[in-house]
């Protein structure tokens, strides 16, 4: 057995994600991810590529090292040839003539590549117009994962199987407090995955503003403190992410529609709530706020979960 040690992690949904990325490694007999220890053990054939499944980890935005193996003599993996077949290969090596690389983003899939490019000898400008990290820790599997678990110790002291020997109670929701502490834990595991970490390297300069192509190897970078700043690079990475969609619905655009980016911080818990979906996102935000005290009615066209196959951690 071979052991990772993985950080970057925040729940078990990302330990989940790191085995079935691990096991799709050619070699990998199994894996076993344990989010609470950071770590992953690994059962794999001989002549498995190590550099390989550090980079599986990292492609889902995970930083990996090898704690019971002797490293590879150059764990370049993919990057690396991708380097020499864009005639940047022999950049690396110098930081004077380190191939320069520009990471517009700084989410999972921005801080996967700006590490392994600096792992590999790269120098690094990452660039951020809005708040360091990505959906998952930031606006997605962080925050809604806090207020689901709130909403479930409030739907537990309302009933439960124990009911008979133990007084159900209706709960008093403070949604401030609440919201308090759910964006608390947000900021903790933010700093913890992506700006300690950029702090720590100093191969990624940072800057924060929103940037423009000047040409095909020139940023203009407008920062948020003011002015601008020309970034010259060899190549560049754009890593922008996603945002919610709003669906072309007469009259929608004259609400006060919330997307789940304004649901998760709202600031109280509305009386009564519709819900336009039947996803898994609709449905999980749709149930918390059911269990929070809201009276939700959910629209759907079609069954629920259309889309989605797995169900089970409702």
């Amino acid at each position: 057995m071979t052991q990772l040690s993985i950080t970057g992690m925040t729940c078990d949904s990302c330990a989940t994600h790191v085995k079935e990325a691990l096991e799709k490694v050619p070699g990998v007999r199994s894996a076993v991810v344990s989010y609470a220890q950071g770590t992953a053990q690994l059962a794999f054939e001989q002549g498995t590529q190590l550099d390989a499944l550090m980079a599986a980890v990292a492609g889902l935005g995970y930083r990996s090292t090898l704690t019971d193996a002797p490293p590879t003599e150059k764990q370049a993996g993919l990057f690396d040839k991708a380097l020499g077949w864009l005639g940047g290969k022999d950049k690396a090596g110098s930081s004077e003539n380190a191939l320069h690389i520009a990471v517009i983003g700084s989410g999972g899939a921005a801080m996967a590549a700006a590490l392994k490019a600096t792992e590999l000898g790269a120098r690094v400008t990452l660039i951020e117009r809005g708040i360091t990290g990505g959906t998952c820790v930031n606006i997605g599997c962080v925050p809604s994962k806090i207020m689901i678990r709130a909403a479930h110790i409030a739907h537990l002291r309302r009933e439960s199987p124990f009911d008979g020997g133990i007084e159900a109670t209706e709960p008093t929701i403070d949604r401030a407090k609440l919201l308090a502490q759910q964006q608390a834990r947000v900021d903790e595991l933010r700093h913890a995955k992506y700006e300690g970490i950029l702090h720590s390297t100093p191969t990624i300069s940072v800057l924060h503003g929103d940037a423009r192509f000047k040409d095909d190897h020139t940023l203009i970078v407008s920062l948020n403190e003011g002015g601008e700043q020309t970034v010259a690079f060899d190549r560049c990475l754009i890593a922008t992410g996603a945002s919610p969609a709003v669906p072309p619905i007469a009259g929608l655009k004259e609400t006060p529609y919330w997307t789940s980016t304004e649901a998760l911080v709202s600031a109280s818990i509305p009386p009564r709530l519709a819900v336009i979906g039947s996803s898994v996102v609709a449905l999980e935000l749709a149930q918390a706020f059911a269990r929070l005290g809201s009276k939700v009615t959910i629209l759907a066209r079609n069954t629920l979960f259309f889309r989605d196959k797995a169900t089970s951690f409702l």
